[in-house]
């Protein structure tokens, strides 16, 4: 019983994915928050920054720019290539 629903889960979320490709940005830029969040708040890095709530934020906030721009260089450089 649970396979059809997986099948047919997994048919509405890609006919979605193909009408608004912007949600594959937004996972990104979700993805590269988080890793930025982790990585502000790692053992070894935490002690070399100032103790204070907005390097948090800060350190999300360039992960999922830093994410989103290189997906974007990517895709220029890609479509770059397959015009030549």
């Amino acid at each position: 019983m649970s396979v059809p629903f997986i099948v047919f889960g997994s048919q509405i979320i890609l006919k979605m994915l193909d009408r608004f490709p912007v949600i594959v940005l937004l996972g990104a830029a979700l993805l590269g928050w988080i890793a930025g969040g982790l990585i502000v708040g790692d053992v070894w890095v935490k002690p070399h920054l100032p103790d204070h709530v907005l390097v948090g934020y800060i350190g999300s906030t360039i992960g999922a720019l830093a994410v989103v721009l290189i997906a974007k260089a990517f895709a220029r450089r890609r479509g770059k290539s397959a015009a030549a």
